[in-house]
């Protein structure tokens, strides 16, 4: 019932209402047998059948529930809607394994070999334990659940030429590669005929350890793309310089590795001292001779050396005669 409120979806309920059920049923024909059984624990153990029977009829509907009821419901709602079968799933299969240690206990011991405690346990306590444990396993899991989903990053799933066709959780795409088209946002910082440089995170899927521009950022879902390159530049170097942005270049980038939508922007600053070095800030302003020496070695990123014939020629010659605006524009 917790559950239920705090995430607002009637679906959750029920599982009271299958116990509500059972027990009803259980009562009524107690009511109508008591006077011919003298058996407490066979109505125990028909009232763990009735549930077990309830939550096999449940298991089974899972696919017009999810499709009737939770085709529009958020992904929380439809990930908790799972971990719930999951739930019923254990229950029930821990209640069927009880009702069978039960019949082999009356078939094979006799009577008085145990006390009545242990019957007590086995008969009464041990279903509520099973019950309980599964309950609070899933709290649990699905609190686990609910705080990852919420910190999840969400990125859109688009076309070549950049139309949105749905989204998907970052980590989740990150793990199946190449499958589907990302917009990623790359910013090139220059000053004056220098692009800053330095090397890629180790762990990167694309060209680790290589050198790029230290500023490059998956687009989140329903985010502004000039937001996104701005943010991508202000989380390395602050909100305290005064950078203007402007896009160059759109293409689509593919690997073994990795697939994306590249949107290539220019940041132009007249000092590189204003960039200072930081933890975040480990690289250096490279000239293009030193660039172009280096694609022998090989210590390039992919991307960037598809990028910086054109960088070069529509960005940092021009930029040495003053026509940055008109080369962008």
């Amino acid at each position: 019932m917790c559950i239920r409120l705090y995430y607002k979806s009637k679906g959750f309920s029920v599982t009271f209402y299958i116990s509500g059920i059972s027990l009803l049923t259980t009562l009524a024909i107690w009511f109508f047998t008591f006077k011919y059984l003298d058996n407490r624990e066979a109505y125990i153990v028909l009232c763990e059948v009735f549930i077990v029977i309830l939550f096999m009829l449940l298991r089974a509907s899972k696919t017009y529930i999810a499709t009737v009821f939770f085709r529009q419901k958020n992904l929380l709602q439809k990930a908790l809607m799972n971990e719930y079968y999951n739930s019923a799933s254990i229950i029930q299969y821990g209640l069927t394994f009880h009702i069978f240690g039960i019949m082999l206990y009356r078939q094979f011991i006799e009577k008085g070999t145990f006390t009545d405690n242990f019957e007590v346990f086995l008969f009464l306590i041990l279903p509520i334990l099973i019950i309980l444990s599964v309950g609070i396993y899933q709290v649990y899991k699905v609190s686990s659940l609910s705080a990852k989903l919420k910190k999840e990053e969400w990125i859109p799933i688009v076309t070549e030429k950049g139309e949105v066709t749905g989204k998907i959780a970052k980590s989740v795409s990150v793990n199946m590669k190449n499958r589907f088209l990302h917009p990623v946002v790359r910013v090139a910082l220059i000053s004056k005929t220098k692009v800053y440089l330095q090397k890629r995170p180790d762990g990167d899927m694309l060209s680790p350890g290589k050198l790029d521009y230290p500023f490059e950022k998956y687009m989140l879902f329903n985010n502004e793309i000039n937001l996104a390159a701005r943010n991508s530049i202000h989380q390395m170097v602050g909100d305290e310089l005064d950078i203007s942005i402007k896009f160059i270049l759109k293409y689509v980038f593919e690997n073994e590795n990795t697939k994306r939508l590249n949107f290539l922007f220019v940041a132009e600053i007249d000092d590189e001292d204003k960039i200072t070095k930081s933890n975040l800030m480990t690289g250096k302003f490279w000239t293009i001779k030193q660039i172009e020496e280096s694609f022998a070695d090989e210590i390039l990123s992919e991307c960037f050396e598809l990028e910086f014939e054109y960088l070069k020629n529509m960005v940092l010659i021009p930029s040495s005669s003053h026509t940055f605006e008109k080369a962008t524009n």
